[in-house]
């Protein structure tokens, strides 16, 4: 479904904004996110009007190039918590970001997992071992998790 451009939250603000929210609420990076974020926008005008683009510009072509290189951008790239993409044994795709809280004694995590734009909710888990790489450990579990006939998630 196409929707406005400009969220309630933004109005009058500029499309880096209204991409950044979108994003996050959809756990995309910059990267990941801008070509599923410009297919579902119904007016670009505004966009277009933004980027100075001469009428006749490929908009859609334009607004995805710009959007993927706010992710170079130091400022924008560090509010994203990195993105994964898993597929089931059963064949859903499922993406989640990953957020590590680190402890003398171990590691808990919190994944927010999508299937496509849909959010289905948070994993989470804890770790512990000798020299663990933490990041692996947690993936490994919500993988684990994501694999099953019916994953268990919690709201957040």
């Amino acid at each position: 479904m196409k929707t406005p451009l400009f969220h309630q939250a933004h109005t009058g603000s500029d499309v880096r904004l209204q991409f950044i929210d979108w994003a996050k609420r959809h756990g995309h990076s910059p990267a990941s996110g801008a070509a599923a974020f410009v297919e579902h926008q119904a007016n670009l005008d505004e966009a277009a009007r933004q980027l100075r683009l001469n009428p006749g510009d490929d908009v859609r072509h334009l607004l995805r190039r710009y959007l993927v290189s706010l992710g170079e951008a130091q400022d924008v790239a560090v509010q994203f918590p990195p993105s994964y993409h898993y597929r089931s044994p059963q064949g859903q795709s499922f993406r989640y970001t990953l957020t590590l809280v680190l402890a003398e004694d171990g590691v808990e995590w919190k994944a927010r997992v999508w299937t496509g734009l849909e959010y289905l909710g948070l994993i989470v888990g804890r770790g512990a071992g000798p020299r663990a790489n933490y990041t692996r450990l947690a993936r490994m579990a919500v993988e684990h998790e994501l694999a099953g006939d019916a994953p268990r998630f919690t709201l957040g």
